[in-house]
């Protein structure tokens, strides 16, 4: 095996040809494909086990994600092509979208940061229950293919008037929150889709993860909370408040939907949420593949 692999999703909604990918990765990067029964974590379990320095996941978030879990805890850095709808660790890395980055993916500097996990899955940017994961579960695939993350926009108008449900959130131990809410979100990195710094000072090396409770529920709030994010600045106390730690329970009293990563999960009660301090090496772009750096 090549020190070198790229863990490919063909389905990805950018997805190039493979021809062109191949060459586009350089002679020295070996490429496997995804499948419906593993997409991505056992692959990359397996270029680790066979000595491979970088895994290049080549694909959307879920792409991304499923190859975090192959790597956490290993020597193996990540590198990205971003071929997906929003590629929020690649914005958070301002690794290029596309096909521009496969010329250069994984042939820069390495760094270690933190991951999440909820619920025993590993996160990379953000989770979240409510509101957010009911926008990610509604943008469907087909208006994702048209409109790209508009259609994150049309489903979240649907989704406006979503219910508030009582919520408890323990911080490291001790009670933080309780209260209704209509979006719950826990953060590695800072920005979302669409470039919106929901949690402005985060840094994925700290050791901590963001949290935030929020619970607009007319058209009026909601504008309020996306006109300040949007402009950086504080949203209302009583529309949201913020903290970090390291351990995070949420617990609803009625199930909510939640996701990781921009994918939704089934409905829960509880949410288990821990830091994974300097779980993985992230491989940024460097020199472009015909410069013969490897």
């Amino acid at each position: 095996m090549r020190h070198r692999v790229a863990i490919w999703n063909p389905a990805s909604g950018s997805a190039p040809d493979e021809d062109e990918l191949k060459a586009a990765l350089g002679a020295d990067t070996e490429l496997v494909e995804t499948s419906p029964q593993d997409p991505g974590a056992g692959q990359a379990a397996k270029a680790v086990a066979n000595g491979a320095t970088v895994v290049i996941a080549c694909g959307g978030d879920g792409t991304v994600r499923s190859c975090l879990e192959g790597l956490t805890d290993s020597d193996t850095s990540l590198g990205i092509v971003p071929l997906g709808t929003g590629n929020l660790l690649a914005h958070n890395l301002s690794i290029t979208d596309g096909m521009d980055a496969a010329n250069s993916a994984g042939r820069g500097d390495s760094k270690r940061i933190d991951l999440g996990q909820i619920n025993g899955e590993t996160f990379a940017v953000m989770a979240g229950s409510g509101f957010d994961a009911l926008m990610i579960r509604d943008a469907s695939d087909k208006v994702k293919s048209r409109l790209g993350t508009i259609a994150y926009v049309i489903s979240g108008a649907k989704n406006l008037r979503t219910d508030l449900v009582h919520t408890t959130v323990e911080v490291d131990g001790k009670s933080w929150f309780q209260g209704r809410t209509s979006m719950v979100l826990v953060g590695n990195f800072g920005t979302i889709t669409g470039g919106i710094d929901v949690f402005p000072d985060a840094e994925p090396d700290d050791g901590l993860l963001d949290v935030a409770v929020m619970s607009p529920t007319k058209i009026r709030e909601w504008l309020t909370v996306a006109w300040r994010l949007f402009r950086h600045k504080p949203l209302p106390l009583e529309l949201a408040r913020r903290t970090h730690g390291r351990e995070i329970l949420v617990e609803h009293r009625q199930p909510r939907p939640y996701e990781l990563d921009g994918e939704d999960r089934d409905p829960t009660r509880r949410l288990d949420i821990s830091v994974l301090p300097d779980a993985i090496s992230i491989r940024l772009p460097g020199p472009t593949n015909d410069e013969g750096i490897s």
